[in-house]
């Protein structure tokens, strides 16, 4: 696998970082359509302060954009994270297969 300076960032971000499952979480909503805060918050039983939190880290690596103005802003991907889509879903790929195989170690330690 290529080791792209946008794997990094996604990795960095959505990885190594305490509140990274909620970024990636709030990714996976939004390959779905753009949705505002209250939308995501809903969607993801979050609360709006947290995912506010976590669009702002998002804007600022630019891997969301926001449109509209006040209390109508919808937030969608980003070119970056669209051109990347590939680097992105492998990325959850491995989040998710990294989580059978430890459910799997556990099942065949327990019996």
């Amino acid at each position: 696998m290529v080791d792209r300076p946008i794997r990094r960032l996604f990795h960095w971000l959505l990885l190594s970082t305490r509140g990274g499952p909620t970024r990636l979480l709030i990714l996976m909503l939004l390959r779905n359509g753009p949705a505002n805060i209250n939308q995501i918050a809903n969607s993801l039983r979050l609360h709006y302060k947290t995912v506010q939190y976590h669009l702002e880290v998002l804007l600022e690596n630019k891997l969301v954009e926001a449109d509209g103005i006040k209390y109508d802003v919808k937030y969608r991907l980003s070119p970056l994270v669209i051109e990347n889509v590939d680097v992105f879903e492998s990325l959850i790929e491995e989040i998710f297969s990294q989580r059978v195989e430890k459910v799997n170690m556990v099942w065949d330690l327990s019996g």
